[in-house]
């Protein structure tokens, strides 16, 4: 919260300043119904304007972005689709001698024994 309160501070600061710079420097002024708005008001406009500005900009972004990461998705599904479709008889066979294997003979303890002296 205390940072959030010192965020606050520096936001109102700066937008203090940059509306009385954009006022004296630039001569920019808004005007609605025949008047002119005060320094307030032009950084509040245009604050909006840059907000929507910012978020149709973030908007394209996440588009093309998504576009691409869906792509790249796609790809790399196709190719495992593929992979897989390519290699089945391979992987069936593999995954049926590792659950048919057994592990209850002595043989396999006995390994599994010695093995186990060198492990942590």
């Amino acid at each position: 919260m205390k940072n959030f309160l010192i965020a606050l501070v520096i936001a109102i600061v700066l937008v203090n300043c940059l509306g009385s710079l954009v006022d004296s420097w630039l001569g920019m002024h808004l005007v609605m119904s025949d008047e002119l708005l005060s320094p307030w008001e032009n950084v509040a406009v245009l604050s909006l304007i840059g907000v929507a500005l910012a978020v149709v900009g973030f908007v394209v972004a996440i588009s093309v972005m998504g576009t691409i990461l869906l792509a790249l998705g796609a790809g790399f599904l196709a190719l495992l689709v593929l992979g897989v479709s390519a290699f089945w008889p391979i992987i069936l066979i593999g995954i049926a001698l590792y659950v048919l294997k057994n592990r209850n003979s002595a043989a396999y303890k006995q390994q599994n024994d010695t093995n186990m002296h060198h492990t942590l």
